[in-house]
Formats: structure tokens, C-alpha cells, sequence
């Protein structure tokens, strides 16, 4: 079996998916992760982060490096805070041996895109700063990607069983870097998008966290001990940002995406046109109309990507669980 060439992007440590993602692709043989590039708030804290997630994987060997922290225009939603909760222990910040790459992520991603033209998939799952200025710097980059699969956008506004209206301003990922996210909708790559309304239609079951707190096995135990951390953390996070709610869920936004590497059927795809545009935007929430949101609109208009619209929620965690428990 030829293995999946995968770089994954990521702002790994705020929420416990990024790092699910990451021992996901760790756990699947059919992938070959070459490498995991961080972006957004502080994207060298996060590489320490994503290499004790590979650590924990018994992944050591596979490089990280650091990428860009603040978006391009200078603009941007910033959610930040509590990072590395369930996953660093005391004196993981300081450990030599968690340290990045010296490789800033941008090359990192035009050198191995280029020395593997058409055969290296990225998955971003979070601002797309790193993969735009790599395309800026090497627009080559963007024929020799064989494609992206990306974890943002909205298509069907929802609202969660909370109650809590999923907004355009809440698919966090595409509006942490506006611009690059318009820099990469351009550039006319072979485009996967999975949006939030379809995340949102995968928690973990109570069952799986049933299963997980019980596996002995290393993986399990470990996204165990996440998933124990994050419900106070994400009540948190959302205060900080000023949105006071409770915990929602433990939401897979990001494995999502690494799984539909893996197997596209569990979800359901559809070439669409996706444009990009800042329009007014009422946030029920705020009780207010902003023009700056970031939107992802279907247009009657010839395909530019693949986007996800379901989801086969029950299969898709049951291949979470196994892969955690092997």
C-alpha cells in the first residue's frame, strides 16, 4: 500500500482536536506524515505542543516546525489562552528535546511540496498564514500541492443542541487571517473544505469517552486525559472571549479532516463554488450587524473546491476510537 504524503498545519493546543488530529494521523497507516508546521498566537509555544503530541505517539522523529503567529494585515480574531492544558507536563516547556525545527514552517512547506511535486497532501487546521505567504513566496507551490484539505468555513449557518448560534464569525480558523485566507481561495489549488456545520455534527459519544478513560492503551489514555481537561477550559476560553456559556461538547472539528484523508466516504462531498466575501453579518449573539466577517457564500458558479456537507457521525468515531485503542 503506497502511503498519503501529509503535512499538517496547525494551532495544536488550544483544543484538544488539533491534537486528536495529530495522533490520528499518527495512528493510520495509510499515512506518511512528513512533517506538522504551527501558525497563530504564539506558533513556537505551539510547536512545543505539537511535538509532545508526537512524542506521545512515539513519533519523535517526525520534524515541526514553527510558522507565523500574527496574521498578515495585522487584523484578525484572536482566541488565545490555556494552551498545552491535558498534554504538557511540568518542564515540557523548558525540554530540549521539544524544541522545533530550526526551519521556519513556510519553507518547511515549499521544500517539501517541491521535492515531492503532486504527491504531498496539507491539512490546515487553523489560520491559512502559513500556507499563503508559502504560496506567495513559491506560487509553484500551488500546482504541486495535490491538495488541500482544510478545517474552516460556513455554508449552513446552525445551531447546536446548546442553542448557541453558529455564526460566520464563529468558524474561527478562516477569519483568524482574512487575507491569507483570500490568498489561498485563489490560488487555484485542488481545494477540500470542511466546514463547521459539519463538525459540529461530531462529538465524542459518551460511550467513546467511556471507552477511552478505560483503555490501558497508551493513545487512549492519553486523549483521555484531554478530554478530562477541556470542558472547564473551553468555559474558559469562551469567557475570555467574551462569549460567557457553558461547556458545549467535545467537538472533532480537526480529525475530521484527517480522516477524510484516510476515506472520503465519511462524508459526503459536492463540487461547489465557494466565494469569499465581507458582507453585513448579524451576530445574534452580540445583537449586532459587523461587515468585517469573513463568509464562505455558494455561488451558482463553476466549481473552485470540494466541500464537505455531511457527515457519517457514528462510523466516523467509531474510527476514531479504534485507531486510539489498537
Amino acid at each position: 500500500m503506497e502511503k498519503k504524503k501529509l503535512i499538517i498545519d496547525t494551532d495544536v493546543g488550544t483544543d484538544f482536536d488539533d491534537a486528536f488530529a495529530l495522533l490520528l494521523a499518527c495512528q493510520s497507516e495509510e499515512i506518511e506524515l512528513l512533517g506538522v508546521t504551527t501558525v497563530w498566537s504564539n506558533a513556537y509555544e505551539r510547536a512545543r505542543i505539537a511535538k509532545k503530541v508526537l512524542k506521545i505517539a512515539g513519533k519523535q522523529d517526525i520534524p515541526v516546525c514553527a510558522g507565523i503567529s500574527k496574521p498578515i494585515d495585522g487584523s484578525g480574531t484572536v482566541w488565545y489562552g490555556y494552551e498545552g492544558g491535558g498534554i504538557m507536563d511540568e518542564g515540557d516547556w523548558t525540554d530540549p528535546a521539544l524544541a522545533p525545527e530550526k526551519k521556519h514552517a513556510v519553507d518547511f512547506i515549499i521544500d517539501t511540496v517541491m521535492a515531492n511535486p503532486g504527491e504531498v497532501t496539507v491539512i490546515t487546521l487553523g489560520a491559512l498564514s502559513n500556507l499563503a505567504i508559502a504560496i506567495v513566496k513559491e506560487p509553484r507551490i500551488a500546482e504541486n500541492i495535490k491538495e488541500v484539505i482544510s478545517m474552516g468555513g460556513v455554508v449552513v449557518p446552525v445551531v447546536d443542541k446548546m442553542g448557541i448560534t453558529r455564526s460566520p464569525i464563529e468558524e474561527y480558523n478562516f477569519n483568524c487571517d482574512k487575507t491569507a485566507t483570500k490568498i489561498v481561495f485563489d490560488a487555484g489549488l485542488n481545494f477540500t473544505m470542511i466546514p463547521i456545520d459539519v463538525t459540529l455534527k461530531v462529538p465524542v459519544p459518551p460511550k467513546d469517552v467511556e471507552i477511552l478513560k478505560k483503555s490501558e492503551r497508551p493513545i487512549a489514555k492519553a486523549a483521555w486525559r484531554m478530554l478530562e481537561a477541556w470542558p472547564e477550559q473551553e468555559k474558559m476560553l469562551y469567557i475570555s472571549g467574551g462569549v460567557p456559556t457553558e461547556h458545549t461538547d467535545l467537538w472533532m472539528h480537526d480529525p475530521l479532516c484527517v480522516a477524510v484523508l484516510v476515506d472520503r466516504t465519511f462524508v459526503d462531498l459536492y463540487d461547489l463554488h465557494i466565494d469569499i466575501e465581507f458582507g453585513p453579518t448579524f451576530i445574534p449573539r452580540d445583537l449586532i450587524i459587523r461587515d468585517d466577517i469573513l463568509r464562505t457564500v455558494p455561488k451558482k458558479l463553476p466549481p473552485n473546491c470540494h466541500v464537505a456537507l455531511d457527515v457519517r457521525s457514528e462510523d466516523f468515531t467509531n474510527f476514531i476510537v479504534e485507531r486510539f485503542c489498537k
